[in-house]
């Protein structure tokens, strides 16, 4: 086979922060290679140099034999059949499959598009690579899972031949997760090449020909998929042997607390208006204390906007929200701090830190108004930077330093940071949207063995989580939402995957505990 991609000593550094140092890549025509490794350790960043959405320090690019020169961008690695699929998708929720896909090739000179040829072309496509798709459909209206295909079948139909999937199951049901492995041997089978990033291992083990562990900006090995196991890869991607890195969903984590007293109430909770129906509609549940109540369901069905009402940051239309015996419906953000609440948003970048500022301002910033860090008004520098340096060690953020800016940090220790600045609140509660995104399996290990500690010493843990493994994980009870409500509730012991994988599809819907 021709090689399709040949990346030599490529580097890439982000002041002082090397990024990648000499990494040479090869992938041939029609194989599925797989790109692992933590947080930081220059995945994303290698690929978005190759489709040109970053430029090298140096280092040599070859696309299809010819090598890519100083104009390379994402629109000539299109010209050149490759195509990139982030984690947050290109996609118009307003216009039909049918628009989205061709949104590309439409300009402004394009007065009279001949749809009927551009329908048979794409009906084409969903023929040849299994997509069961109807392209008038209203994207908006699609799970997330179908959203994706669309896509994929975007770039499909620009011509790509390279397919780079950036974390692409980070928000799909287990149902779904098949589903696209699935079509990645397809692809395959039609003599694609696809890289798939991510820090699942099992997904790795199941499609990939060839396994590419990086660590540190460096290439640590790349191996046939046959020649190696889960677990010398994790020790790869981290440097150490690990004996358990949670490819199983069931865990021992130590004895459970006894669930105390209801700390989070939620009464009938009605947020928002959509599409002629509440985003949230008439949601009750508890958390005690001492418990990880788990929330499932595929993206966009409600579980972020309770959790955002449930903070203060969304308005309620209806219902209560109690928190530790206090009606704090109508209270702000600040006061329910004050009651013990902690929250964890979704989306760090845009919502928990503030990316210009230090790693000390944002661990720091929240109690710049308390002794001993204020005195009489007046900051006390010497004791900031004393409570951000043992934060910084207690939760292990690597950075160059408290002084260093927080977006230079990888995703793993940005949520490390924002863990540090919820705890030192004490809370009573906490909320935690996504909490492990994105992360790798030693970051994330590390959120969740956080959480579980904090369950254990008493609070209560609401986990929203597109991650069914972690609610298996650290759940004491799972329920499942679907289009703003409860569809079904399981307790620790009764875990079923299949059935809550197909409530959060909104098959098979229920509304008692099962048991």
């Amino acid at each position: 086979m021709t090689d399709a991609v040949l990346l030599q000593n490529v580097s890439k550094s982000f002041g002082p922060v090397q990024a990648l140092t000499d990494v040479s890549l090869r992938l041939e025509s029609g194989e599925v290679r797989a790109l692992v490794g933590e947080n930081g350790a220059g995945k994303t960043t290698l690929m978005n140099i190759l489709y040109g959405m970053m430029k090298p320090d140096r280092g040599r690019i070859h696309v299809g034999g010819v090598e890519t020169g100083a104009g390379w961008s994402p629109r000539e690695a299109m010209r050149r059949g490759l195509g990139m699929l982030h984690q947050h998708f290109s996609l118009v929720q307003a216009h039909t499959v049918l628009e989205n896909v061709l949104m590309p090739e439409l300009t402004w000179a394009s007065v009279r598009p001949p749809w009927r040829k551009y329908r048979q072309e794409v009906e084409r496509l969903c023929e040849q690579y299994r997509f069961s798709l109807k392209l008038d459909a209203v994207l908006g209206s699609l799970a997330v899972g179908q959203q994706q295909q669309v896509e994929i079948l975007k770039l499909l139909y620009q011509g790509a031949r390279i397919l780079i999937l950036d974390e692409p199951t980070s928000v799909l049901t287990p149902q779904q997760t098949r589903g696209l492995l699935d079509l990645l041997l397809v692809l395959k089978q039609q003599g694609h090449t696809v890289v798939l990033i991510t820090h699942k291992l099992p997904e790795a083990m199941a499609v990939a020909d060839a396994i590419t562990v990086l660590r540190g900006g460096r290439v640590m090995v790349t191996v046939p998929r046959r020649e190696t196991t889960p677990e010398q890869l994790a020790g790869l991607m981290v440097n150490r042997d690990i004996a358990d890195f949670g490819l199983e969903y069931v865990e021992t984590r130590g004895p459970d607390r006894f669930p105390g007293e209801p700390l989070l109430k939620i009464r009938d909770l009605v947020v928002g208006r959509e599409a002629g129906r509440a985003v949230v509609d008439a949601v009750s549940l508890d958390v005690r204390g001492g418990e990880v109540v788990g929330l499932a369901g595929v993206a966009g069905n409600g579980q972020i906007e309770l959790a955002q009402a449930i903070a203060g940051v969304a308005p309620v239309r209806g219902g209560a929200v109690a928190l530790g015996g206090h009606d704090v419906t109508r209270h702000t953000v600040r006061s329910r701090k004050a009651l013990g609440l902690g929250f964890i948003s979704e989306d760090r970048i845009e919502d928990a830190i503030f990316p210009e500022l230090s790693v000390r301002d944002n661990v720091t910033l929240e109690l710049l108004s308390t002794p001993p860090l204020s005195r009489l008004g007046f900051l006390e520098m010497a004791e900031v930077g004393r409570t951000a340096d043992a934060a910084m060690a207690e939760y292990d953020v690597r950075a160059a330093g408290s002084e260093a800016p927080i977006n230079t940090l990888s995703g793993g220790n940005q949520q490390k940071v924002v863990l540090a600045r919820i705890f030192a609140g004490r809370p009573k509660v906490i909320v935690a949207c996504q909490p492990t995104r994105g992360l790798d399996f030693s970051a994330t290990r590390f959120v969740q063995d956080k959480l579980w500690a904090a369950a254990q010493q008493g609070v209560g843990v609401l986990l929203i989580s597109s991650e069914l493994d972690e609610l298996l994980a650290l759940s004491h009870r799972i329920l499942v939402m679907f289009r703003g409500r409860v569809v079904g509730e399981f307790a620790r012991g009764a875990f079923d995957v299949e059935r809550i994988g197909l409530l959060m599809t909104g098959q098979g819907q229920e509304s008692s505990t099962a048991s």
